[in-house]
């Protein structure tokens, strides 16, 4: 009988260490999974409202009258995008896209030093101003889509990416010189460069009609920045001479982000289905500009970022192709 007990307390006590040894309950993730073969179209359209951004030496030009501050007078405005797609194969998709926006201020009331005069004559005048940028950006891609489990799903994609981006600027001094006529100052920067670029398109499935979205995409440009910033005499009865100026242009490879945070609502038709769309967006090209702080031809050329942010909504139509 002493023997039976022994074996059994040594037989327990070994399940005891098997026991502790092992890690417990194991998750089971979820399947990854891509749809089924089949060909379809899109068409999509989304209206933008966006605000570029800058360096400081760029962004601050020069100063308003009253009250005296430095500023960057660049507004909200609207641009579009537009996509078109091929969906084929077991989720893959050819996507050609395009985003364009474009802005213009014109304010007064401002103050600044006509550096191509003598100290002794390059106090500050009054001028206007008028301020325009344009931003160009195309898009073409090949893409994977992947199902993670019930409800979340990815899209990678991969391709070329081309941008440009324009930056001209003009002052108009008046009074500067009443006998000789008006004196503008041109400061104009762009770049366009090409190059790849990766993303991810991601969406979670709040309902079935409703779902979270969300974009991170990166480039790297190679491309040509130019720089040019000078003065224009316009003496009465002329059509102006340029009297100071300068030039830059160098190649450059210029990084990007750009990330997106929305909602989107799909409504099934019967020969596709109508998404509508909407949220917030970011982009930001790194040291894509040349500028001089103040606008001030005696200071350094240095770069500034470009970067444009704000909100978008937007329609795409899934067909059957």
């Amino acid at each position: 009988m002493l023997k039976k007990t022994s074996l059994a307390l040594l037989g327990l006590a070994a399940s005891g260490y098997a026991l502790a040894g092992t890690m417990g309950p194991v998750c089971t993730p979820g399947n990854v999974t891509v749809p089924c073969e089949a060909k379809r179209w899109d068409l999509g359209v989304q209206a933008l409202y966006l605000k570029s951004v800058y360096d400081a030496d760029m962004a601050y030009r020069q100063v308003h009258v009253a009250p005296t501050r430095y500023d960057d007078d660049q507004g909200w405005d609207w641009g579009y995008r537009l996509e078109g797609s091929y969906h084929f194969n077991t989720g893959n998709d050819v996507t050609l896209n395009w985003t364009h926006y474009s802005d213009f201020a014109n304010p007064s009331g401002l103050v600044g030093r006509i550096d191509v005069l003598p100290p002794t004559l390059a106090f500050p005048r009054l001028f206007n101003a008028i301020y325009k940028n344009r931003f160009e950006q195309v898009n073409l891609v090949m893409g994977q889509h992947a199902d993670f489990g019930l409800v979340k799903d990815m899209r990678f994609y991969g391709g070329l990416q081309y941008a440009n981006i324009e930056i001209d600027n003009t002052n108009y001094y008046f009074g500067a010189f009443p006998q000789l006529g008006g004196v503008n100052l041109f400061d104009n920067t762009d770049y366009k460069g090409v190059g790849p670029v990766l993303g991810i398109d991601y969406a979670y499935a709040l309902t079935n009609a409703l779902s979270v979205t969300a974009n991170g995409a990166a480039s790297v440009l190679y491309g040509k920045g130019r720089y040019n910033i000078g003065y224009v005499a316009l003496p009465t009865g002329s059509s102006g001479a340029v009297v100071r100026s300068i030039y830059a242009d160098k190649r450059a490879i210029v990084p990007s982000l750009e990330a997106k945070l929305g909602l989107n609502y799909a409504y099934n038709m019967a020969q596709g289905v109508l998404n509508l769309e909407g949220g917030y967006q970011v982009m930001n090209y790194f040291n894509a500009l040349h500028t001089q702080f103040l606008q001030n031809m005696a200071n350094p050329i240095t770069n500034s970022d470009y970067g444009l942010y704000g909100p978008y909504i937007g329609a795409k139509y899934i067909g059957n192709a």
